[in-house]
């Protein structure tokens, strides 16, 4: 009997929302979660922001979250980590041309090099 009670102890847990998370600038309350899972809040600047406040989320905050069943912690933990596929920030973009060996372009493809390298360099 002890058994069963231990697996159904809730979890919680916190997950850092780095500059890249698809997260960063939506509400709380947009994010999708797995069954047996609700927000308790933010924690930003050491303070906690109640999750029926429905914040925005930035870069550095960490969404504290708890699983109600065991079983469904590693589906939020993937759920709350949702990045861009490439860097991401709203303000910057870090991605730049990066020019390619001149040798290695032949000569049919000469003028898509030229374009490129005139258009992003």
């Amino acid at each position: 009997m002890l058994k069963n009670k231990r697996a159904l102890e809730p979890s919680l847990f916190g997950v850092l929302i780095q500059a890249n998370s698809i997260y960063c600038g939506i509400h709380l309350t947009e994010i999708q979660l797995p069954d047996k899972c609700a927000f308790l809040g933010i924690l930003r600047e050491n303070q906690v922001i109640s999750a029926t406040d429905n914040p925005i989320i930035f870069a550095g905050d960490y969404i504290l979250a708890i699983a109600t069943h065991p079983m469904m912690v590693p589906a939020l933990k993937v759920t709350l980590k949702k990045i861009h596929s490439l860097y991401y920030s709203v303000n910057s973009c870090l991605l730049e041309a990066r020019p390619i060996d001149c040798q290695s372009v032949s000569s049919e493809n000469s003028d898509v090099f030229t374009n490129f390298t005139s258009r992003y360099s």
